[in-house]
This record gives structure tokens, C-alpha cells and sequence, in this order.
């Protein structure tokens, strides 16, 4: 398969088939090809740690619960408002809105809301954390490494990144144990997708003209 055909093919999954597990070989070997991601003077700034079976359980109840609470998120990485955003980031977002709520209607919505309160029904979650002592550059190193995840289980297995799994690093860090000197970048929720509607949704991706700029 050519390189631009995998990154075509790969789409972010909403809602997984939570009886299908992934095994912890499969995860391995994923984790294994991104090691190769390049960063800075070699630092391999990331840490990896894969929640499933009854430690996700945890985690999934004490974010159902807090979310229908409606508890604050309050991620490691700070957030803005979306009214902040610069104006082509807001765009590009308030389009993927509109969209996705025209795809789903009210009710598909609501089923949306449902599998984000339940971590999208995932078997698995990569949390990916750095140490706190780490420069602006690692966290680029970061996003490097984590698509290079996504890449590397494309083929495999299907995967979403998302604030939603690191809404509440409170409780990873007592349920997962990571400890209080990293900083937890994000997760991946991962397994294999359901025959949802929500999967059959595909967003749309600006002109190129319109972010690049090539001067000669």
C-alpha cells in the first residue's frame, strides 16, 4: 500500500464493537513501529500506558460519572474556548459541526453524546504522557509519535484521538498509575469499529490553497 494510500484510508472510528478485544501482541507491535518516529537529539520524549480489561472499567465509570455530573474537563493540556480559536481553526470547526449534525440528526447526536460519555465503547486507550521537564519542541515530538500510532495500526485495527480520554487526568493517574511528574498529552481510544452510523461519517478536509503557501 503507498504511504499517502494509508494515511487516505485511515479515519478516526466513534464507536467500537466493545466485545472485540485487542491483544496486548497486536499493541506491542504497534507501539513498536512508532518507536521509530524521529525527536529531537534522539530524546524519545513519550511514555506509553494502555488501559483495558478492569482498569479501563474504572476509568470508564468514573468518567460516565462525572460527566453526567457535568464535572469540568480538566486536561493536563490547557484548552480555550472555541469563540478564542483564530478564525480558520473556528471555521474549520463550526463546519465539522454543522455537518456531523446534519449526518446525524437529533437522535444520531444523542446516540454521539451517549458513546463519548462511555470512552466511545473502547476496549483500549493509549494515554501518552511526557515528563513535566520537557521543552515546547517534545510536545511537537509528541504529536509526531502519536500519529505515527495511528499510522502503524491503521491496517490492524482502527483508533480515535481524543480529549474526551484525557478529560480527567485525575483519575488516570490513580487508576493507571502515572505518575505526578508527567504530563498526560492525550489518548487513543482503540479497538474495532462497530457498524455504527457515526462510523460512516467522513469530514471533509479544507482546499489546499487555502493553509499552503509554496515561494520559489
Amino acid at each position: 500500500m503507498e504511504f499517502n494510500d494509508v494515511i487516505n484510508n485511515r479515519k478516526s472510528i466513534r464507536s467500537f464493537d466493545p466485545h472485540k478485544t485487542v491483544s496486548d501482541e497486536l499493541i506491542k507491535k504497534i507501539i513498536t513501529s512508532a518507536q521509530r518516529t524521529p525527536s529531537w537529539t534522539n530524546s524519545q520524549p513519550w511514555r506509553v500506558y494502555v488501559a483495558t480489561g478492569g482498569t479501563l472499567a474504572s476509568i470508564k465509570a468514573d468518567h460516565l460519572e462525572r460527566t453526567q455530573n457535568k464535572v469540568k474537563g480538566n486536561s493536563d493540556l490547557a484548552v480555550i474556548h472555541r469563540v478564542d480559536w483564530g478564525q480558520a481553526m473556528a471555521e474549520n470547526s463550526r463546519v465539522w459541526n454543522a455537518e456531523i449534525s446534519d449526518y446525524l440528526g437529533e437522535e444520531g447526536l444523542a446516540a454521539f453524546s451517549d458513546l463519548q460519555m462511555h470512552l466511545f465503547n473502547a476496549p483500549a486507550v493509549i494515554y501518552l504522557t511526557v515528563e513535566r521537564k520537557v521543552s515546547p519542541w517534545m510536545i511537537y515530538d509528541m504529536g509526531a509519535f502519536s500519529q505515527s500510532i495511528l499510522l502503524a495500526a491503521n491496517e490492524q485495527v482502527d483508533t480515535i484521538p481524543a480529549y474526551e480520554t484525557a478529560k480527567y487526568p485525575d483519575a488516570i493517574r490513580k487508576i493507571v498509575g502515572t505518575p505526578d511528574n508527567e504530563v498526560i498529552i492525550g489518548g487513543i481510544a482503540m479497538g474495532y469499529r462497530s457498524e455504527g452510523k457515526i462510523n460512516q461519517f467522513h469530514a471533509k478536509r479544507s482546499p489546499l490553497d487555502h493553509f499552503l503557501t509554496i515561494k520559489h
